[in-house]
């Protein structure tokens, strides 16, 4: 074995004897002829830079002796990853299933979920466990009661009940991580949403509840309102902040609520944002308050449809609105409201509407587009809106300018609305002024008025209604009469301008205005060119 010893023989000695034999061989081949021979490449085939790899002293024998050893190593342990892989799967398998071998008492989670007085809830089935897709406790049917003697349901679902994944070895005395309502029926009592309010108090409880596919609906007492269906809700109670998210189908027209409290130093910043886009409709409130006071100052609100706009800040107190300031934009006027909105025990207003311009024109051509149902329902007054409304307007615009301004008081009880007055400027040719009363029942609606027309101006106004064959026309006149707002068909009481009018005049007068005036319903009311004809008739007839 002395021959195999490699100190004995060193590379750079063999390496010399290799290039010696190489550098002979050259010679001797030099001056051969190949073609002789048959062979023309024998020299590109002894060239011995083609065998540098020959070259041993190239090679680190330590780093093969190494990766020999890596080779035969990773041979051995190369399924150990598979192993670990697979134990660690049956381990979490085992850790997310102990859960499932838990007995559950029913009481502690209806107590969990229903931290509240003014709620209790009532689980009618058993309590599952399941760890796919994440561990949670599922309740087939859930029910929520309130706490007062009727103890009506508030809502019905079934529950989802998340923990974390991390916490599994104390499940029954972990919070949720979140709960779910789906399929959910919630029942909420426009009267009593006080009690709602338990949902943004921050000490009850930060678990996320998200309610799924579900039902609202809206009742006043007993007596149901509406529905929003396919309902969504979110709820998020974090140390400083709350949210709330309705989404849902409401009269057929999506809808988005949002609700969202955050406290800042002593008080707390609550923001309402109400969205309907199928109507282009923007709601969105901004307001302080005091932790433990209800009352509001300075509170923000936008009202936004289409290219109607209402911008006004507001203070809230003992359960009524005083608008401090506020404007009113859209299509038809231009102006500021301001007054107060009472809320309970029952709904009341007294507010003023000052209009710096209306344009009547437009308004009256809004109308004539109104279908014949939609047009009745103008004149509906909802039994449950009363208050008072004082409305003016500086500037009148219409096509003849006829009228210039007006101011007026109305009132609203129980359906029925009060003309208290109704003062009518109409520039140089005079005044008037109307007073009355629109009574609704289920089939008539009908104005009851009384009305004083005065003439300052006698010559302008025989020129503005081309009354040539008078040389002068009573001062002053008053007409009294019913209009049936429905049927469109006016009766005239009693007509008087010095003396009183006679039976036979004032049939005339009434049967001349009704087939005018209203030849073709609304579309010819406020026609000043039939307003115009009438005058002339009824002037030519009566002295």
């Amino acid at each position: 074995m002395k021959y195999i010893n490699f100190k004995r023989y060193k590379f750079f000695t063999i390496k010399k004897n290799i290039n010696n034999i190489r550098n002979n061989l050259i010679k001797t081949f030099k001056f051969t002829n190949y073609r002789s021979y048959g062979i023309k490449k024998i020299n590109t085939y002894l060239d011995f830079k083609r065998y540098k790899y020959l070259d041993l002293k190239r090679y680190s024998y330590k780093k093969i002796f190494r990766n020999l050893s890596a080779f035969k190593i990773r041979k051995k342990y190369q399924l150990l990853p598979i192993y670990f892989l697979g134990i660690s799967t049956l381990v979490g398998f085992l850790y997310i299933s102990i859960p499932s071998f838990y007995n559950y008492n029913i009481n502690n989670i209806e107590k969990s979920i229903c931290d509240n007085k003014n709620i209790k809830c009532i689980i009618k089935d058993n309590v599952k466990y399941k760890f796919y897709p994440t561990p949670r406790i599922i309740i087939k049917n859930l029910i929520v009661k309130d706490t007062s003697k009727k103890q009506n349901t508030i809502l019905t679902s079934r529950t989802i009940i998340k923990f974390p994944i991390s916490k599994l070895f104390n499940i029954k005395k972990v919070k949720p991580k979140k709960i779910e309502f789906n399929n959910f029926e919630l029942n909420l009592n426009l009267k009593n949403l006080n009690k709602y309010s338990f949902i943004f108090n921050q000490k009850i409880s930060l678990i996320p509840i998200l309610f799924r596919n579900g039902k609202i609906t809206l009742l006043d007492e007993n007596n149901y309102v509406s529905t929003i269906d396919s309902a969504y809700l979110n709820i998020k109670n974090k140390k400083e902040t709350s949210n709330l998210i309705i989404k849902g189908n409401f009269l057929n027209v999506k809808i988005y609520i949002s609700l969202e409290k955050e406290k800042i130093d002593k008080k707390i910043l609550s923001k309402i944002s109400l969205k309907m886009p199928t109507l282009k409709l923007l709601t969105e409130i901004n307001f302080f308050n005091l932790e433990k006071n209800k009352s509001i100052e300075d509170g923000k609100i936008l009202i936004r449809k289409g290219k109607n706009k209402i911008t006004a800040i507001f203070d809230f107190k003992d359960n009524e609105i005083k608008i401090n300031n506020s404007n009113i934009r859209n299509a038809f006027l231009d102006g500021k409201l301001i007054g107060k909105i009472t809320l309970l025990p029952y709904f009341n207003f007294d507010l003023s509407a000052e209009l710096s311009s209306l344009s009547f024109t437009k308004l009256y051509s809004h109308f004539l587009e109104l279908d014949e149902k939609k047009r009745y329902k103008i004149f509906k007054i909802n039994k449950k809106i009363n208050g008072k409304l004082n409305l003016s307007a500086d500037k009148i615009y219409s096509d003849y300018n006829l009228i210039k301004s007006f101011e007026s008081r109305l009132e609203f009880n129980n359906g029925d609305v009060f003309v208290d007055q109704f003062l009518i400027n109409l520039g140089k040719l005079g005044a008037a002024d109307l007073l009355g009363t629109i009574t609704n029942d289920d089939k008539y609606t009908n104005f009851k008025f009384e009305s004083n027309i005065f003439v300052e101006n006698q010559k302008k106004f025989i020129s503005k209604f081309s009354l040539y064959n008078k040389e002068k026309i009573s001062p002053s006149l008053f007409v009294s009469g019913n209009l049936d707002l429905i049927n469109l068909k006016c009766s005239f009481y009693e007509i008087s301008t010095l003396d009183k009018l006679n039976k036979d005049d004032v049939n005339y007068i009434e049967k001349e205005f009704n087939s005018i005036m209203l030849d073709n319903g609304y579309e010819t009311l406020f026609l000043f060119s039939n307003f115009k004809e009438f005058i002339k008739s009824i002037s030519s007839e009566v002295n």
